[in-house]
């Protein structure tokens, strides 16, 4: 069978299903199996399982669109992810005998050298996405160019989200989590409408007023679905391979791509919410 996929100004919708690689189908089955049992207050049943239906709808296009563009999607991302683990081991911050203070620094350096390279390929992800829906199409090399343009308004944001994340958790987890989902869309709202700074966190704070739920379940039921699967996977090749280290990493690997699934679902959400402004 093939699939046909029908763009459209806010994202997609499918037609008819083809077959989805076997990891996106693994993680396609537990992602249905976090939403069947996900509870529902009594009072709200009805609302709260057509909810579940909705967000397991713009998670299913999720997986589609990333099986569908996963070779962009790599060739964005996957230079980056090698320089982040390139990074990891010259800070060695797995080093054994580490004394708290230095642990901390490396920490730091490590987050401050992160947060520097994250607005290009987080940036060109964003692009690429909006290009092919909107076209002309993207190629991955121009997407990367466009995201660099733009890179210090994306580095200003991301740090500003970060810290008002940070501010957050230092008054108990939960502020932190709702500040989060709150400016979840200000990075689409500075690649994509080009808006300012600080004009990105204030509109994504006002426009994400009523997709606070939605917005938490997607994110929380991918996430939880990706560390199950990883947990498994990992579990398995320690049980079958005594030298992992080639393969270890490339599970890791295989895994932080796994996670652009979640700037998918914040670019569907984007799009759902300026759909109904």
């Amino acid at each position: 069978m093939h699939k046909k996929t029908i763009l459209n100004s806010s994202f997609f919708y499918i037609e008819s299903e083809e077959g989805l690689s076997s990891l996106t189908n693994i993680l396609h089955l537990i992602l249905c199996g976090l939403i069947v049992t996900m509870p529902v207050n009594k009072t709200t049943s009805l609302f709260g399982k057509l909810l579940n239906i909705m967000i397991f709808e713009y998670i299913k296009q999720c997986l589609f669109f990333f099986r569908l563009n996963f070779s962009s999607l790599a060739i964005i991302n996957l230079p980056f992810i090698a320089i982040s683990y390139f990074a990891l081991e010259q800070i060695g911050l797995a080093e054994a005998n580490q004394s708290p203070e230095v642990l901390a620094n490396k920490l730091l350096t490590l987050s401050a050298f992160n947060l520097l390279i994250m607005p290009i390929y987080w940036g060109a992800t964003i692009v690429f996405m909006q290009s092919t829906v909107e076209g002309p199409t993207y190629s991955p090399g121009q997407a990367v160019i466009a995201s660099i343009k733009i890179w210090y308004k994306l580095f200003l944001v991301f740090l500003l989200y970060s810290l008002c994340i940070s501010f957050g958790f230092m008054a108990f987890i939960i502020p932190g989590i709702y500040i989060a989902i709150r400016l979840s869309i200000a990075d689409y709202l500075c690649v994509i409408e080009k808006q300012s700074v600080f004009q990105s966190l204030k509109l994504s704070w006002l426009q994400t007023k009523d997709y606070v739920w939605p917005i938490f379940q997607g994110v929380a039921i991918i996430l939880i679905a990706i560390v199950l699967l990883r947990s498994v996977l990992m579990a398995i090749l320690v049980s079958l391979f005594n030298d992992q280290g080639i393969i270890s990493m490339i599970a890791k690997i295989t895994f932080d791509l796994l996670n652009m699934l979640v700037l998918i679902y914040g670019f569907r959400m984007y799009c759902l919410i300026k759909k109904t402004l």
